[in-house]
């Protein structure tokens, strides 16, 4: 009998091991790279780093990036709001820089200062209008550009049915003032589309469609710290990832994630896998983590694992081990949610099904990324929750649930 389990015993771990595949990643040295990586198809495309200032979302968002890992800040003027674009004035300059979020890709260094619920219309650098449906700068900004020169910039206006912004930029004093009208919808594939403000141009600097990439390694400014780190960011579009520490853990068979400890979290791989030795003047890896990612599929979710063997910045090299984990993890997850909307589309009365023990956070978005409607709720088990959006207009909107560590996100229309 018990050769029988052995036999299965291993016959299990035969199904959920399959080929472990070591691969590199190079950033350069002083990291001027960053590589867009693919679970699927490794290295999907390399760009630079250091040619852009600002980015812009060309996605349902408001979100607005600096490249801070550039050398990129970011301030927001104190002194008045857009009515004083004429008279800005950095006299005795002792702002604090804003950052981009390391939690999601849709808060960006401009979107910093949105102060939240219960004020859900503004989101940092402009205010939403309910009638008109724009987003209306009503703050102004100093930037340091790459160059290191200092100019004034003023986020005039996001159009979410044109998909484009405007904004204003020009130097100190005023000279070369620019308006432009940047198109993001012409770039929608993509997450987003850059701005050098030295050369007042913009840029397709190659960056991958949205759904050809889950992991960026690349440089960013980690405010929890705080300082600069290379490291590795997810697209929470398409992945959710974990992380398990256990001392003495054999990463080259460990597969005991929990499925419902996911989360979408863009930093959760980040950079703290690794520390600086100061006696060999060089990165040691940590041997006792090993990440997991769960990926969205069309129909059903698939799961990697992957850990680091090494890191060499002199090169900017990322040395880690991919896995494609072809059966669930051996360790009993806590919980699945199983969630399904009905009926969708729905006009009055819209009905979340799930399975769930516990608070849980639901927020409707509509397709500009403004919250529409939120509630909390303690799921009993297996159970239904109905939601009111007779209030909605017609149109495209996304409710996310929030349970503990997880989070999905479900699409709806309201008819």
């Amino acid at each position: 009998m018990k050769k029988h389990l052995l036999l299965l015993s291993m016959a299990v771990m035969a199904m959920t091991l399959s080929a472990q595949v070591e691969t590199e990643v190079v950033t350069g040295a002083g990291y001027p790279d960053e590589v867009y990586y693919s679970l699927d198809d490794s290295i999907v495309a390399t760009v630079p780093r250091t040619t852009w200032d600002l980015g812009f979302t060309t996605q349902f968002s408001v979100s607005l990036l600096a490249n801070n890992a550039s050398g990129v800040e970011v301030y927001t003027y104190p002194l008045g709001d857009t009515a004083d674009w004429a008279t800005l004035d950095t006299t005795g300059m002792t702002w604090v820089p804003l950052y981009n979020s390391i939690e999601t890709w849709d808060e960006g260094a401009f979107n910093a200062n949105a102060p939240g619920p219960p004020n859900l219309t503004d989101y940092g650098w402009g205010v939403y209008n309910e009638t008109t449906h724009m987003i209306t700068g009503d703050s102004l900004y100093v930037v340091k550009t790459l160059s290191g020169v200092y100019k004034k910039l003023w986020i005039v206006q996001r159009n979410p049915m044109m998909n484009s912004w405007t904004f204003k930029v020009a130097e100190l004093d005023g000279s070369n003032e620019q308006t432009v009208e940047l198109p993001a919808g012409e770039y929608a594939d993509k997450g987003f589309i850059y701005y050098s403000l030295d050369n007042l141009e913009i840029l397709d600097r190659g960056e991958p469609a949205k759904e050809a990439w889950d992991l960026l390694f690349t440089r960013y400014w980690d405010y929890t710290i705080p300082y600069m780190v290379s490291g590795v960011l997810t697209n929470d579009l398409l992945v959710m990832a974990q992380e398990v520490k256990e001392e003495g853990i054999d990463r080259e068979t460990f597969v005991d994630y929990t499925d419902s400890a996911f989360s979408s979290e863009i930093s959760i791989i980040g950079s703290d896998w690794k520390t600086f030795s100061m006696a060999t003047m060089s990165y040691e890896v940590d041997t006792n983590t090993v990440y997991f990612l769960k990926k969205y599929g069309e129909t059903d979710s698939t799961y990697y694992k992957l850990y680091f063997t090494a890191f060499d910045y002199t090169v900017g090299t990322y040395v880690f081990v991919e896995e494609k984990l072809s059966a669930v993890s051996s360790r009993a997850p806590e919980e699945n949610m199983l969630l399904n909307l009905y009926p969708n589309p729905a006009s009055d009365r819209l009905n979340l099904v799930y399975d769930h023990v516990g608070e849980m956070e639901l927020t409707v978005f509509d397709a500009t990324g403004r919250v529409v409607l939120s509630s909390s709720h303690t799921g009993a088990g297996f159970s239904q929750v109905a939601l009111d959006i007779s209030s909605l207009e017609h149109g495209i909107f996304f409710l996310r649930v929030k349970a503990g560590d997880s989070s999905n996100v479900l699409r709806f229309i309201k008819q």
